[in-house]
């Protein structure tokens, strides 16, 4: 499972969690800004597409 992680994971997707976390905290929910929203929404996307990239790698080494 730590390969895994090795191979789907950088130097900057820990950034992008360290600042992702930092901003989730300090962001005042009821009052989002437009800027707030746009990152929200990209770190989502963010997400999901590194989790189907764990899926497709965890794939791929199960088969070959």
């Amino acid at each position: 499972m730590l390969e895994l992680l090795k191979k789907a994971f950088d130097k900057f997707d820990a950034l992008i969690i360290l600042a992702a976390v930092f901003l989730f905290v300090h962001f005042d929910y009821d009052n989002l800004s437009l800027l707030d929203k746009i990152y929200i929404a990209s770190f989502a996307f963010w997400s999901v597409t590194k989790i189907i990239r764990l899926y497709i790698i965890y794939n791929n080494d199960k088969k070959g």
